[in-house]
């Protein structure tokens, strides 16, 4: 199957477009109520479809500075709060294991050049981080699922 992966502006995406994004997301388990917002506000988001139907995306989030230094105390690791996150890095259950992460996390960054931060229990995510030039800083925490991770890339 060919997939097409690439940048595209928040508030092109029709509502529905919308809601299987924040479906895509929450079936990869992320403890959230909705990702639209986050979505829709993206700095960058980058789509991945098969078929013209949307199969993964992730995002660059707008700076959160309390959230970064709640992060920054869980992991004891300081880093910049004005950090923005890679975050959402998902992929539907029927097109995973097909290297989409990885396409996804290289197009979020040739499309943003400064310091990111994400954090993640994901063990196939932590190799897709390590691969595109984070490195795991301070300690894991106990998050809701699991161990969580601070990965920074400068």
């Amino acid at each position: 199957m060919s997939y097409d992966v690439a940048a595209c502006a928040p508030v092109s995406l029709s509502e529905e477009e919308r809601e299987a994004c924040d479906d895509i997301v929450k079936s990869g388990g992320a403890l959230i109520v909705s990702a639209k917002a986050d979505i829709s506000n993206a700095e960058v988001l980058v789509i991945a479809r098969a078929g013209g139907v949307i199969v993964g995306l992730g995002v660059i989030k707008q700076i959160r500075r309390k959230y970064a230094s709640d992060i920054a105390k869980k992991s004891a690791f300081k880093f910049n709060p004005e950090t923005r996150e890679l975050g959402y890095v998902a992929v539907d259950k029927l097109h995973q294991r097909k290297g989409l992460s990885v396409r996804i996390v290289a197009e979020l960054l040739a499309s943003f050049r400064e310091s990111l931060f994400a954090t993640t229990d994901h063990q196939g995510m932590k190799r897709t981080l390590e691969r595109a030039g984070f490195r795991q800083k301070g300690n894991e925490w106990l998050g809701q699922r699991g161990k969580l991770s601070l990965w920074i890339k400068d």
